[in-house]
């Protein structure tokens, strides 16, 4: 009965943030809830979070002659119950990827640009691989490699970037402060999402700044430093 009251909170919170997504014209395709999880798991995958990027924003972009740019955004999320209210990382698995799409008006054809921020499925690599990392990818598994038009770039695995773990409510108010900074300003005057937004930080980026600072300070904990900071020496 606990861990259903955990999660109904957290089911609650989702619904609440996509509702208030929403009232900002902010759609998306599909939410699945995994209820197959086991009892002390929680999760959801959401589909298709979509919208327009401010041509305000479109700085630095190459080719020119793009005005039409969305971004669309999916998520895989699961963390076991018990670990939610510790300092240790909140997430067995966690992916959160966007992708960037523009239709060039000179040339009518289609461009991407996808990066995702995920959790490392503690897998052996030759290089080096923090356990939340950003990383970018220019097919973002839109057609197959053979099909897919790099131009003049070369795609190869790039190093893999340290970053802050970020699900539905962190994440998607990150990337629209970059990219709708007029929808962003919208959204941190409501203040349910600033009370979700203040929760969630405390349960997901707290712990991993704490587990940074334990580096130094040495203070007994569960969550090792070196496997967000792999570069600690």
């Amino acid at each position: 009965m606990k861990n259903q009251a955990f999660i109904s909170r957290r089911k609650k919170d989702v619904t609440d943030f996509l509702s208030i997504l929403s009232n900002l014209s902010i759609a998306y395709g599909s939410i699945d809830f995994k209820h197959h999880l086991p009892n002390e798991y929680w999760g959801y995958t959401i589909s298709d979070i979509k919208f327009k990027v401010e041509e305000s924003t479109l700085r630095h972009i190459s080719p020119a002659g793009f005005t039409n740019v969305e971004v669309i955004i999916d998520l895989d999320v699961e963390s076991k119950i018990s670990e939610w209210d510790k300092l240790n990382d909140p997430f067995s698995l966690l992916n959160f990827r966007s992708l960037i799409r523009g239709t060039n008006s000179k040339t009518g054809k289609v461009h991407y640009l996808g990066f995702h921020i995920d959790r490392h499925n503690g897998g052996k690599t030759n290089e080096i691989h923090p356990l939340y990392h950003l990383q970018y990818v220019q097919n973002s598994k839109i057609k197959p490699k053979e099909e897919f038009d790099h131009g003049e770039t070369l795609q190869l695995d790039v190093p893999r970037m340290m970053h802050l773990p970020m699900e539905l409510i962190l994440g998607v108010s990150t990337i629209l402060s970059n990219f709708s900074p007029s929808k962003y300003s919208k959204l941190i005057e409501n203040r349910q999402f600033v009370n979700l937004c203040k929760d969630y930080q405390e349960k997901i980026w707290r712990p991993y700044f704490n587990s940074l600072e334990n580096f130094w300070i040495k203070n007994p904990m569960e969550w090792d430093p070196k496997l967000n900071c792999p570069y600690l020496i």
